[in-house]
């Protein structure tokens, strides 16, 4: 099993400790960069890049989201975050990483009513940056939002047939998914190459450790592993402490 651990738990101190700590911790193969502020420049400083490559971790990219939307009215703030995607790809090369996670975009509350537009609009984005990590040999993997109004994607179904059709694969955020109703026996598709693994009380994105909300995590691990998925289980969780618990409880539930 392949496992990873998400800049989100220590996001608060140096990139140079987290590698430190998550290099140091058991089980953890995998780092998932947080492209965005205070560390977006980070792949504009050849030192930097340096010191990544010399870790024995291998990486995945979250590409910047905040302020972003690739489905936005607006060409130009389209076109921005279009654009700052593209440059957590390039960073994702510098890092001989395969994996940048995508959020699919926002329907503004001045779009509410052009719903169908707005995907319209966000499927056209998605088009450019599948042929744009394509060309650099970078898996887009585009992540399923939460249930909070006017972020899209919310139902893993309508992602799964938009993936499919544009053959592009996804990241399967599985506390998402059960905050949007889903069962984890509704969650598997063959489209998805990367998983973001946290847990929450069903009504609230809070990315709890593995065993404190309401998922049914080992009927989630009993469904992936029964169907051969051979992706990263990222922990997308808020502190290292939390990681290790929720490693704990994988132990004990004898998926590692």
């Amino acid at each position: 099993m392949k496992i990873g651990a998400s800049h989100l738990a220590s996001e608060d101190i140096p990139l140079e400790e987290s590698l430190e700590i998550f290099e140091a911790l058991n089980k953890i193969e995998y780092f998932e960069i947080t492209h965005e502020r205070p560390f977006r420049e980070i792949s504009d400083d050849k030192n930097m890049i340096d010191l990544i490559n010399s870790y024995e971790l291998k990486y995945t990219i979250h590409s910047a989201y905040t302020d972003l939307n690739i489905a936005s009215f607006n060409k130009a703030i389209q076109k921005a975050s279009i654009n700052e995607i593209e440059r957590s790809i390039d960073f994702a090369v510098d890092i001989d990483s395969d994996i940048v996670v995508i959020h699919p975009g926002i329907v503004s509350y001045t779009a509410r009513n052009q719903v169908d537009f707005v995907y319209s609009l966000g499927r056209d984005s998605l088009i450019e940056l599948k042929d744009y990590a394509n060309d650099r040999g970078v898996n887009p993997c585009i992540e399923n939002l939460p249930a909070i109004q006017g972020f899209m994607y919310q139902d893993i179904n309508l992602l799964n047939e938009t993936l499919t059709e544009l053959d592009m694969p996804m990241t399967l955020d599985i506390g998402h998914a059960h905050t949007a109703g889903f069962a984890p026996e509704e969650m598997y598709f063959d489209c998805v190459k990367h998983i973001h693994v946290h847990d929450n009380p069903g009504d609230d994105d809070t990315h709890l450790t593995l065993g404190e909300g309401s998922l049914a995590v080992n009927d989630f691990f009993d469904v992936f592993m029964s169907k051969g998925y051979d992706g990263i289980y990222m922990l997308e969780l808020h502190s290292v402490d939390s990681i290790k618990k929720s490693l704990e409880y994988m132990k004990e539930l004898k998926v590692i």
